[in-house]
């Protein structure tokens, strides 16, 4: 005949041994995903394996020692309450997993101590009982609380709405309920052994169904998990392809977005015969009240006046943000003229209603411009530009009003000729007013500047100091673009070169490629000609394109970014995130850094998803061997979170802003350690 003891000791052994084995993978799985309920559930199961370990220990003693003996005392003590402490941590876990919210310390701890207590009270409490009531009381009421918490873990699981759908959350519920009936069948057979004494062999023999029931239990949450993790990365791939066509910070339409329904609603007002209008709103002197508002609460108006347009519009209109103060209205299906022109009163006399930021009243106006279909144009990128026309022709002369587009609008302006003719003799004479500013790049694993991107600035005589944005596109117009960017590498080469001589050995240099120069069939010989000419080694050079421009002809960009690598330079993805919405170029072309775009580190904290955005492109990244910079970085809490995922190189105004030559050179060179000093100061504050 089999020996019950033996039974007993077996199945106990084969359960510990499973229970190891689960807390291990669980926390695994915890260090891998951080997800808290892991790391319960994983203790759930260390408990139950030292319950399990002095429970056989307490059967080993009983027949050579009595009963009040300190090590039999001091088994069932420790047995009873990881019993206890198992049932506390299983519910723990089921609550986190269901509801995504973490318990607080102080109530577990409280929890625990509770439970110690009560099983030290039982353990005393039966001291000098009959063994029968000894063992309803120690064991009976551990398989009570246990079964109660094992069918309550159960409940709660199964009627959460945590993917409801998943075949984990339905195993993890059908095992916790199995598990907590069989405690429940072991707390009616305790019972019954103690009213009718009799032999206790059938008990024994259930060790089978404790490994059965913890197996199920195990697989289950391992399922759940990965059909949790795999969840997370649908949501997190969705929210990139949201991203891919809104804006990141007020959710609107980006410009892309914006054209695909504009064309959808040419369609359908030519097939109808109707009429739309495009109105091209600007932000008059936003730059100023963003200087002095700063950046958070400059991005703080935006969301709020973006939403101030949305609540004055009709319900078919369609708002989006083109670029950082300029939004574009589409107005399906108007009656005449004059509706356009009522719409664009109204969204200028809203503009002008105080912003309430920090306590104080903002003021803003607006410019905006109105094209129509099909008087002005039949394609959606011609209505787009005439609009803008219209809005610059308001901006140039009254601001805060709008204007209908003309034909005689698409001509420059006599200031605007004046300023090409200034931009051209400053390129062929070399007046001293294009100069370069660079902002650095912070490794702050390696307390170093790795990298300075090179920023085109104009010192006009009369206009101050312009940046891109307000001359770029004169330079475009006018057929100086090439040699914009030609004198913009070359003397940036030449500058960094004379660094590097005097130090700064491993400085990168990094140099934004324009999309016209990019798709200029002799750009290989050019960059090789400045390397040359300069003296500048071809891997110290990084070349930055944008997502965008690198999709718009994929074979194109490939071959291209295949002879650059071929000269030695690096290549660099500006803007990530921003632009075409496949990551597959990711993994054919031949990338060296990814840039993560400012609007993702921005709305860390802020915008819904954008921290798994983040933790993704640069998660991602890092398993195909790209390096990431993370663009924007203004604040601690920004640094923090992103060192935190491994990504290490920042550039933003957290450690350094654009800076003259000279400045930046003597940072480079001399004064690094004071400006980390102000770096780490900040994020210990």
């Amino acid at each position: 005949m089999i020996n019950s003891t033996l039974v007993i000791f077996t199945s106990h052994a084969a359960e510990a041994l499973g229970a190891v084995v689960l807390a291990i993978v669980l926390m695994g799985f915890h260090r891998l995903y951080q997800r808290p309920y892991l790391l319960t559930w994983a203790w759930s199961w260390w408990a139950f394996c030292v319950g399990l370990l002095a429970d056989a220990l307490a059967i080993d003693l009983a027949p050579h020692l009595p009963a009040t003996a300190p090590a039999r005392l001091a088994a069932s003590l420790v047995s009873i309450t990881a019993g206890y402490w198992q049932a506390a941590w299983m519910l723990f876990g089921a609550y986190e997993a269901t509801t995504a919210k973490p318990l607080s310390r102080g109530f577990r701890r409280t929890v625990l101590a509770f439970l110690l207590l009560l099983a030290a009270g039982s353990v005393a409490l039966t001291l000098y009982t009959a063994p029968q009531v000894r063992f309803l009381v120690r064991v009976g009421l551990r398989a009570f609380l246990l079964g109660t918490a094992v069918l309550a873990a159960a409940w709660g699981v199964w009627f959460s709405r945590a993917h409801r759908s998943g075949l984990g959350r339905r195993l993890v519920a059908g095992a916790f309920l199995l598990y907590g009936l069989h405690q429940v069948h072991y707390l009616v057979i305790i019972v019954t052994q103690t009213v009718q004494v009799g032999s206790m062999a059938y008990a024994s023999y259930l060790g089978p169904f404790d490994f059965l029931f913890q197996s199920l239990i195990g697989i289950g949450m391992v399922t759940w998990l990965l059909e949790d993790e795999r969840q997370r990365v649908l949501a997190a791939a969705d929210r990139i392809e949201h991203l891919s066509h809104h804006d990141p910070l007020t959710d609107l339409p980006n410009r892309d977005l914006m054209v695909q329904y504009l064309r959808r609603a040419i369609a359908q007002a030519e097939a109808r015969r109707e009429r739309l209008a495009v109105l091209f709103l600007d932000l008059d002197r936003f730059k100023m009240v963003n200087e002095s508002l700063g950046n958070r609460q400059g991005d703080e108006l935006l969301k709020a006046f973006s939403e101030r347009l949305r609540h004055n519009l009709r319900s078919t209109d369609l708002i989006a943000r083109v670029a950082a103060d300029e939004f574009v209205v589409l107005l399906p299906s108007i009656e005449s003229e004059s509706t356009a022109g009522r719409v664009a009163d109204k969204l200028l006399a809203v503009t002008r209603l105080p912003f309430s930021l920090q306590g104080r009243e903002v003021y803003l106006t607006a410019s905006l411009g109105v094209s129509r279909y099909p008087e002005d144009g039949t394609d959606a990128e011609i209505l787009l530009k005439r609009a803008e026309i219209a809005m610059v022709r308001v901006k140039e002369t009254t601001r805060d009003g709008y204007q209908l587009y003309t034909p005689g609008m698409d001509s420059h302006s006599l200031e605007q000729l004046s300023l090409g003719a200034d931009l051209r003799r400053e390129l062929t004479q070399r007046q001293g007013g294009l100069t370069l500013f660079y902002q650095p790049v912070l490794g702050a694993k390696r307390r170093r500047i790795e990298t300075v991107e090179a920023l085109l600035r104009w010192r006009h005589s009369t206009r101050g100091l312009m940046i891109p944005g307000e001359f770029l596109w004169l330079a475009e117009a006018s057929g100086l673009a090439n040699v914009l960017d030609l004198w913009v590498l070359r003397t940036a080469c030449q500058e960094i070169e004379e660094w590097r001589r005097e130090g700064a050995a491993d400085l990168l240099l990094a140099v934004n490629l324009s999309a016209r120069s990019f798709q200029q069939p002799d750009l290989l010989q050019r960059i090789q000609d400045v390397l040359t000419e300069t003296g500048f080694p071809p891997a110290a050079l990084v070349l930055e394109i944008t997502e965008t421009l690198a999709m718009q002809n994929a074979e194109a960009t490939l071959a291209i970014l295949r002879g650059l690598k071929e000269l030695g330079v690096r290549i660099a993805i500006d803007d990530f995130g921003t632009g075409y919405s496949s990551l597959s170029y990711l993994t054919t072309f031949p990338i060296d850094t990814l840039k993560l775009d400012r609007s993702f580190v921005h709305t860390i904290g802020k915008a819904r998803g954008s921290e798994e955005v983040a933790a993704a492109v640069i998660a991602l990244a890092m398993s195909l061997e790209i390096n990431v910079i993370a663009e924007g970085v203004e604040e601690q809490q920004q640094m923090r979170w992103l060192q935190g995922l491994g990504c290490d190189q920042f550039q933003g105004y957290l450690f350094s802003p654009p800076l003259p030559a000279a400045e930046c050179r003597d940072l480079v060179l001399q004064g690094l350690d004071a400006r980390l000093e102000q770096v780490e100061q900040l994020l210990d504050a």
